[in-house]
Order: structure tokens, then C-alpha cells, then sequence
């Protein structure tokens, strides 16, 4: 448990919180009195749940869930109009979604107007939850070693993405125009999925997506950041 005096008004100003790795099974509906925070960082304890007092951290940018057992997340997290990154991976989702615990609506708040980063990698997910598509700022979504077999059929609405890393899924198949409306999309990560690499050269849009993801790597090329490139046509041979 979090200390009862790690709460409270004399922590307003509280700008991160650093709670990881200590075996927290709850916490506090207190901590809606971190109303400064900026990062709540939670990863690597045994959260089943998040009170809906983390809807009153307005001022939270980035949220680290990593490593737990959240089956659900509150409604009132769609509150966080500022949130910029939401850590999920190694959770369990997918439980809560098959027992309708978990909303689907959930990111169709202010927080679909700012979110820019969403990981929920590792929750044997079989779907993403449909308010995905909601996003408007959304630039990196990280779905990787899940159970997905289909994208939703909206993702294309959410022009705002560059980077998607959906390897290790059971993906088959994307959204018809996905390439056409992705229109800054210039990173895709599909590998350990049953999906020819001949299915997404003849995919709609794909060749500007080839043209963004070349300019990208002779960006990183000619600023001397990046060392080994795959060049393995979005992780499929």
C-alpha cells in the first residue's frame, strides 16, 4: 500500500511520481491530490484496477502501467485532456474485454484529442478496443505479441500516426485503405504474422508508404542516428 502521508494537499505541487516495482496491489483514490502531477509511473507492481480519482490528474502527461494485472481502466481516465503517453503493456486486457469489464469507449474522451503514444503490447488482446480509431493526435500505436486478427476497420481515421508495430498478432489481412488514409504513417512492424509480403506490395497506397518510410531512413542515414536498418519490407521477408 501507498503511505497515507505520500497524500494530500501538501503534495499539489507533486510533479512525478515514481511508485514502480513495489508490489502495489491499489492504489489510493488520495492520489487525486497530485493535481500538478505531469508522470504517474506504476509499472512492474499487481494493479488489478485504477481508482477514478486519476480522472482529477489533469495536468498528467504521461502514465506508465507496464508489468500489472489490469483487467480494466476507468472511465474517468478519458478526462485526461493533456495525456500524451499510456504505457499497458504486459497486462491483462483481453480478460476484461471478454467479460465486458473493460469499456471500449474508454479512449473517446479529451484524452483522444492528446494522446500521442499508446502501448498495449503483451494482453492477448484478440481485438483493439474500437475508440482507438477516436484518436486525433495518436502517433505511435504499439500492439505487438497480442492475438489480433484484424485491425479495426476505422484505423485510417486516425491520420495523425507514423509508427505502428503490430509483430507477433495473427493479423491475415489490413484495412482496405489504410496505406491511402495513413498519410504520415512511415514505420509498420508485421512480422510473426500470417501475411505475405506480396499482399501489402499490392495494397492500395503502398507505394507512398515505401516513399515516406525511404525518406525517413535517409533522414536517420544523413543525421548519423541510426546503425543496423532492416530493410525487410516492414519486418515480413
Amino acid at each position: 500500500h501507498l503511505p497515507n502521508g505520500a497524500v494530500g494537499s501538501d503534495f499539489a505541487q507533486l510533479r512525478t511520481a515514481d511508485l514502480a516495482g513495489n508490489s502495489l496491489k491499489e492504489l489510493p483514490s488520495a492520489i487525486g491530490t497530485w493535481t500538478g502531477l505531469h508522470n504517474l509511473l506504476c509499472g512492474g507492481n499487481q494493479l488489478t484496477d485504477l481508482p477514478s480519482a486519476v480522472g482529477q490528474l489533469a495536468q498528467l502527461q504521461k502514465l506508465v502501467l507496464s508489468g500489472n494485472r489490469l483487467r480494466t481502466l476507468p472511465v474517468e481516465l478519458a478526462k485526461l485532456g493533456k495525456l500524451k503517453t499510456l504505457m499497458l503493456d504486459g497486462n491483462c486486457l483481453a480478460e476484461g474485454m471478454a467479460t465486458k469489464q473493460f469499456n471500449p469507449d474508454v479512449f473517446s474522451g479529451d484524452i483522444s484529442a492528446s494522446l500521442e503514444e499508446l502501448d498495449v503490447s503483451g494482453n492477448a488482446l484478440e481485438e483493439l478496443p474500437r475508440s482507438v480509431a477516436s484518436f486525433r493526435s495518436l502517433k505511435r500505436l504499439i500492439c505487438h505479441d497480442n492475438r489480433l486478427k484484424a485491425f479495426p476497420s476505422d484505423l485510417g481515421r486516425v491520420s495523425s500516426l507514423q509508427y505502428v508495430d503490430a509483430s507477433n498478432n495473427r493479423l491475415t489481412f489490413l484495412p482496405e485503405t489504410l496505406f491511402v488514409d495513413l498519410t504520415q504513417l512511415s514505420e509498420m512492424w508485421l512480422k510473426g504474422n500470417p501475411m505475405e509480403r506480396l499482399y501489402l506490395q499490392k495494397s492500395e497506397g503502398f507505394e507512398g508508404f515505401m516513399e515516406r518510410r525511404r525518406q525517413r531512413l535517409d533522414a536517420k542515414i544523413d543525421a548519423n542516428v541510426v546503425g543496423r536498418v532492416n530493410l525487410a519490407v516492414c519486418g515480413l521477408e
